[in-house]
């Protein structure tokens, strides 16, 4: 899980609360190329009720934005525009692989 907050995303550090996952990797090594700040926190579980924008990633889901969290809007209810260049940035990852 990601959330962003004014711009800078915070995922939890890996742990025995974590599940690992190869998309979470892909997606730390493409934000550490790009330049884009991030941080790897411990959040608390209400650090997502004032989040501008959360994902979660998965193998088979890639990115997914969270635009609705317990029945309330997350950010303006659309994914974010983090998630926007991210995505790009992982879009592009796949591409270049696959060449």
């Amino acid at each position: 899980m990601f959330i962003i907050k004014d711009g800078v995303i915070y995922t939890s550090p890996k742990s025995n609360e974590l599940l690992p996952g190869i998309t979470r990797d892909l997606v730390l090594e493409l934000l550490d190329k790009s330049g884009l700040e991030y941080r790897e926190i411990v959040m608390p579980a209400e650090s997502l009720q004032s989040a501008d924008e959360i994902w979660i990633t998965s193998s088979t889901w890639e990115i997914v934005p969270v635009v609705e969290l317990d029945g309330a809007t997350v950010g303006k209810g659309k994914p974010g525009p983090v998630w926007q260049q991210v995505h790009h940035l992982y879009l592009d990852y796949k591409k270049s692989y696959c060449q």
